[in-house]
């Protein structure tokens, strides 16, 4: 407590009641959350099995264990502290209360690709024939649904007649997923509000348990998450929320920017503190920052504020092309490692979309420059891993039908088909059908010799599963490997699976490690892997001396002390199909913002004139995030090349740019009849909150205070907000 402010420890002591901290980028929100935590339990007496913490990522969570743990006297206290992702908590309670839901807790959670292919035999079965449908914006589809809880509050949505098709998809796609004991990302969320919405007595039961919560990165959480969070809170009120709306650029995945800039209305006498305080960055980009984000509208104020040297302007570069902006980063990397004596971890180099990455990196190579790639596809994906992984989940979940189709996929195609038409006729799992061979034979039409090796496969899984509750998950994953191997099968050799096999034997070090709360098991492994997968957690991110290279999206949380930020260009970024959309440009910008507080230093920005995009090579214009940043701030490096580029472009530039969201805001096909019928007393629907009713309007009528039927108070931007006029 002796390393906290006089303000900071304010905030700590201020222990009942809903809180929200605004916590601007380097002002020591970790620190905050982790004090206030040990303060709870050594200072206040508050049990430590009361308190829950909720992150958004696992590297967080690690991160505020290994501080709390380091601070707190006695160890057994820290053990009984919930901690964790918001997908790995509810996970665990799922797997506690499945049984209540109808499933079993050894389901499986299915990823990106599972999820596909599941909705690829859908289509396959219904013959596609809306064929302006495809797999991928079904999925995107279905997961807008469940994040927003269409299945459990809006029910009246699924009336829609253009939505019928996609309905029956979505049923259909539910049903298999629970006839394989299998969840998506989406239900881990969705299902615990089906628990907590239907169960009250077991809503009662974590009630009880968790009557402190603590959230992290709250301007990140989408309906879902925000309506069981209220739940929790409802008997006890005690709510501790640390975010910054500035930093929301996950609206994409859901995130609801609403839920942090409407918490005052949520949580009547919410108490709300601010941390302005950068201790990361220089004041110079400090300031630059703050003149970026104030182009937003739709924001919490607030100024943050440095005691930090004024250090360097930020660097502007105008390349010719796109390979001309890639040999600069190279050669400024080496030049400023020289004159600096800094080493390459030191610098990150962050782009908004991974194609731009293949030129920087042949750079970078040309120049004998080490790098790593964030986020590049994981060991996962490859072909043999996912026959391993497909393996595993079946000795944990036989009725895992993604898995075992994998695996019977060798097998006679024919045979196989005719097996998933008598599960679907007959309702019971492939599994099940294989299981009992024998009394399908005649039904299936197949000879003694497929029946045979039906019945191997059968007796190697179940050969498999004897031990899976006394081994540990590197024991039983390397006799899968020696199965594999001994068998010949597919031709894999034993330096296929070495990198799965030693992630998961450190895997299980670490969890032996931990006290009371480690979990060895397969069971452990895989729901952990698959909760990470989701996180995009990068398994090699622990080398050093490296240049870093990823997407802003990945950089969030990280800090470096030089950071180049390349493509700053209209439609790269912000990207083309947020031109159009105020919202969309206003989480463009907070992208911006979130790049440039990753520099400790130095920020450096490149855009080129021509860059090849989708195969076609365009010219471009600045981006509009350069045109609106302070000049007190910047230094061009090439002043001639980007004054004549934007002579060049002026006319251009100035109609279609400068004045772009001033035009179309202002353009009169906005106000349209249904804009104008908004007025007090008027019902609405809300595309995230569903109906409600105006109770005033604000702000020259710009802002309607609604009331909404499950959501409570919000206030909504009218021109920002889609709201339909509910007759």
């Amino acid at each position: 407590m002796n390393s906290l402010n006089i303000f900071q420890r304010k905030i700590i002591e201020t222990v009942n009641g809903p809180i929200l901290v605004l916590a601007g980028a380097g002002s020591g929100k970790t620190r905050v959350i982790t004090h206030r935590v040990v303060h709870m339990i050594q200072n206040i007496g508050i049990s430590p099995s009361n308190i829950l913490v909720l992150t958004f990522t696992k590297k967080a969570a690690k991160e505020m264990k290994n501080r709390i743990s380091n601070m707190i006297m006695d160890q057994s206290d820290f053990d009984q502290i919930t901690l964790g992702t918001f997908h790995s908590i509810f996970s665990s309670i799922l797997r506690k209360e499945s049984h209540w839901l109808g499933f079993k807790s050894n389901y499986t959670i299915y990823d990106q690709k599972d999820s596909e292919n599941v909705i690829k035999k859908i289509l396959k079965d219904i013959n596609n024939i809306n064929n302006s449908l495809n797999y991928k914006q079904i999925k995107k589809k279905i997961s807008e649904y469940k994040n927003n809880l269409y299945s459990l509050l809006y029910k009246e949505k699924f009336k829609n007649k253009k939505l019928e098709y996609f309905t029956k998809i979505y049923e259909d796609y539910t049903k298999r997923c629970f006839q394989a004991n299998a969840l998506d990302f989406d239900d881990l969320l969705l299902y615990t509000n089906h628990l907590f919405f239907y169960f009250p007595d077991v809503l009662k039961k974590y009630q009880k348990k968790f009557k402190y919560i603590l959230i992290d990165e709250y301007q990140d959480t989408n309906l879902s998450q925000n309506i069981i969070v209220k739940k929790l809170v409802s008997k006890h009120k005690n709510i501790f929320a640390v975010g910054d709306d500035a930093q929301s650029i996950y609206g994409f995945r859901g995130a609801n920017i609403s839920n942090i800039l409407n918490f005052h209305l949520d949580y009547k006498n919410a108490k709300i503190f601010r941390l302005e305080q950068n201790y990361r960055s220089t004041n110079h980009i400090v300031q630059a920052s703050n003149n970026i984000i104030s182009f937003n509208k739709n924001q919490i104020l607030k100024k943050i504020w440095t005691n930090n040297e004024k250090g360097e302007k930020i660097k502007i570069y105008c390349a010719s092309s796109e390979e001309e902006e890639a040999q600069y980063i190279a050669s400024s990397i080496l030049s400023i490692k020289k004159k600096k004596n800094l080493k390459f971890e030191n610098f990150a180099i962050l782009y908004r979309t991974n194609i731009q990455s293949h030129l920087i990196e042949y750079s970078l190579k040309k120049k004998n420059i080490p790098y790593h790639i964030y986020g590049s596809i994981s060991f996962e994906n490859r072909k043999e891993i996912r026959d391993l992984l497909a393996y595993l989940r079946l000795i944990i979940n036989p009725n895992d039908e993604e898995s075992l189709l994998r695996i019977l996929k060798k097998r006679n195609q024919r045979t196989i088909k005719n097996i998933l038409s008598l599960s679907k006729e007959k309702g019971i799992t492939i599994y099940s059908i294989i299981q009992n061979i024998e009394d399908y034979q005649s039904l299936l039409k197949i000879n003694n010799k497929i029946k045979n090796n039906f019945i191997k496969l059968i007796l190697t899984i179940e050969k498999l599963r004897i031990n899976v509750k006394q081994e540990d998950a590197y024991v039983i994953a390397k006799n899968v490997i020696d199965f594999f191997t001994k068998q010949n099968y597919f031709n894999y050799k034993n330096e296929d699976f070495q990198f799965i096999l030693e992630y998961i034997f450190q895997y299980v070090e670490e969890q032996k490690k931990l006290k009371n709360k480690g979990n060895t098991s397969l069971f452990g492994f895989l729901q952990c892997f698959y909760l990470e997968k989701h996180e995009n957690i990068d398994y090699k991110e622990n080398e050093k001396n490296k240049v870093s290279l990823m997407t802003i999206h990945l950089s969030k949380g990280l800090e470096f002390s030089i950071i180049f930020i390349a493509g700053l260009e209209e439609n790269l970024f912000p990207s083309k199909s947020s031109t159009l959309n105020s919202l969309k440009i206003e989480e463009e910008r907070r992208l911006f913002y979130v790049a440039l507080t990753r520099a400790k230093d130095k920020a450096i920005l490149t855009y080129a004139k021509h860059r090849f995009i989708w195969g076609e090579k365009k010219e471009n214009l600045p981006s509009r995030f350069i045109n609106e940043m302070n000049k007190n701030f910047i230094d061009i490096i090439n002043i001639e090349n980007h004054h004549k580029h934007l002579l060049e472009k002026k006319k251009i530039y100035s109609l279609n740019h400068l004045h772009h969201d001033e035009n179309h805001y202002n353009n009169k096909n906005f106000e349209n009849s249904k804009y104008l019928k908004i007025k007090k007393g008027v019902k609405v629907f809300h595309k995230n909150f569903g109906l409600g009713i105006i109770l005033e309007l604000q702000n020259k009528n710009q802002i309607a205070l609604i009331k909404f039927q499950q959501s409570g108070k919000k206030r909504i931007f009218i021109k920002l907000d889609k709201l339909v006029i509910s007759s």
